[in-house]
C-alpha cells in the first residue's frame, strides 16, 4: 500500500478516537501532532494540510505506525480511518460448514437492491412512523441514500458493507421541541438494529400475531411491510445461505455521543425465511383495487385462436408495484395480444398498462384495460 487515499482530519479523528493526546501548540507550524494515550513517548506527526506534496509520505508513515501500534494490517488500519466519521452496516453471508468468498453476480445486485430497500424503509418510519410505506420517495430517505457509501468487502465470508455519515444536527435547523437529536443516519441503522433483534425474538418465541399487534397499535412502529420484504430479498435463496447484520458505530462520534444500547451484531438463520414471510403476510396492506398505469413484462401467453384465426385470451404478467414484483393476468382482445406476442418475443420487452388492478392473495387480475402498448425505450 504505497498510496494513501485518507485525509489528515480523518487520521486525527481516528487516533483521537483511540485515546491519543492532540498537541495543539503544534497546530500553528501547519502539523497534527499526537501523544500515544499509554504515555510510552510514541508520536504522530502529520501535515494538517492534505494537499502538500510531502503529506501522502507523512500519512503513509503515520498509517504504519499506527500498524505497528496496534498490531493491525495497514490496510485495515487504512479501512479503519475511511470509516472514522461513518455508522457502518455490513451484511454478511456465511456458511456453518464452507468459506464464503463470493456470490453470484445476480445475487449481489439483488442483495444491495434489497439492502437499499431495508434503509429506505427504516428511514421512512424515522420520519414517518407507519406498518407500510406506499411510496419510499420521501426527500429525507432518499437524501440519506444518496450520501450512502458502498465499502469494500472482507475475506472469508461474502460482505456487503455500507457506511452512513454521522451528521451532528444543528440545533437551529429543528422545527419542533421533540424532535430527536441524533442525525437521521444513527436513527435509521438503530432502527434496523433494534426492529431486527424483535423480529428475530418474535420468531424464536413463536409470536408473530402479538408483534403485528402491537406495532399496529404503536404511534411510532418501526417494523413495517417494507423492511420485512427488503429481509425476505436479503436470503440467498440459490445456497440457502443464513445471513446476520453487523453495526459498527462512527468512532469519533463516540467522543461526544453515548454508543447505542442496541445490538450489534443479529443473525438470521435461512430456517427463519417462512416465519419471517409469515411477518410479512401479517404486514401485508389490504389493497383491493388499483387504477393506474403498470409497467411490466410477459411472462405467459395462454390464449387460443379465434374463429377468425386471431389469438386472444389470457395473458401472464409480472408488474412492477412499488417494491414488489406482482403475477397478474389479463384478458386480451386480439390486438392486445399481438403486443403481447411482440413483447415476448424480444425476450423480455416492458409493456405499459393503464388499466385496474384487483389484487389478491395470490396474483391479481388486469381489468378495464384503457391502453397498452410496449413502453418506450
Amino acid at each position: 500500500m504505497e498510496k494513501v487515499d485518507v485525509s489528515s482530519i480523518e487520521i486525527r479523528d481516528y487516533a483521537q478516537s483511540l485515546g491519543w493526546q492532540l498537541i495543539r501548540e503544534a497546530l500553528k507550524d501547519g502539523l497534527f501532532v499526537l501523544n500515544s494515550p499509554n504515555g510510552d513517548n510514541t508520536q504522530l506527526i502529520f501535515s494538517k494540510d492534505s494537499d502538500v506534496p510531502h503529506y501522502p509520505e507523512m500519512a503513509l508513515q503515520t498509517l504504519k505506525r499506527l500498524s505497528d501500534y496496534y498490531r493491525k494490517n495497514l490496510t485495515e488500519v487504512a479501512e479503519e480511518i475511511r470509516e472514522v466519521n461513518d455508522d457502518v452496516i455490513s451484511l454478511r453471508y456465511y456458511s456453518e460448514s464452507k468459506v464464503v468468498n463470493s456470490i453470484s453476480f445476480e445475487e449481489a445486485f439483488e442483495a444491495i437492491a434489497a439492502t437499499r430497500q431495508m434503509l429506505l424503509s427504516a428511514a421512512s418510519s424515522v420520519v414517518n412512523p407507519k406498518t407500510y410505506h406506499p411510496k419510499l420517495n420521501r426527500t429525507e430517505p432518499q437524501e440519506l441514500i444518496k450520501k450512502t457509501k458502498f465499502r469494500h468487502t472482507q475475506e472469508g465470508s461474502f460482505i456487503i458493507k455500507v457506511s452512513i455519515p454521522f451528521e451532528p444536527v444543528n440545533m437551529l435547523d429543528k422545527l419542533f421541541p421533540d424532535q430527536s437529536t441524533k442525525p437521521m443516519g444513527r436513527q435509521t441503522v438503530e432502527l434496523i438494529s433494534t426492529a431486527s433483534k424483535e423480529i428475530i425474538e418474535t420468531i424464536d418465541s413463536n409470536t408473530i400475531a402479538g408483534l403485528y399487534q402491537r406495532q399496529s397499535a404503536s404511534e411510532r412502529p418501526i417494523i413495517s411491510y417494507n423492511f420485512c420484504d427488503s429481509l425476505l430479498k436479503i436470503f440467498d435463496k440459490e445456497r440457502e445461505l443464513p445471513f446476520e447484520l453487523i453495526f459498527n458505530w462512527s468512532k469519533a462520534s463516540l467522543l461526544n455521543t453515548p454508543k447505542p444500547e442496541v445490538p450489534g451484531r443479529i443473525a438470521f438463520p435461512f430456517s427463519y425465511r417462512g416465519k419471517l414471510e409469515e411477518l410479512k403476510e401479517y404486514f401485508t396492506p389490504q389493497r383491493k383495487e388499483i387504477k393506474d398505469t403498470f409497467y411490466g413484462t410477459v411472462e405467459a401467453l395462454n390464449g387460443d385462436i379465434g374463429a377468425d384465426g386471431r389469438r386472444s385470451g389470457e395473458v401472464v404478467f409480472a408488474l412492477l408495484i412499488e417494491t414488489d414484483i406482482v403475477r397478474a393476468r389479463a384478458n386480451l382482445n386480439a390486438e392486445q395480444y399481438q403486443v403481447a406476442i411482440k413483447a415476448h418475443e424480444q425476450g423480455g420487452a416492458y409493456v405499459m398498462i393503464k388499466a385496474k388492478l384487483n389484487q389478491q392473495s395470490r396474483g391479481g387480475l388486469i381489468e378495464e384495460i384503457v391502453d397498452f402498448r410496449l413502453a418506450d425505450g
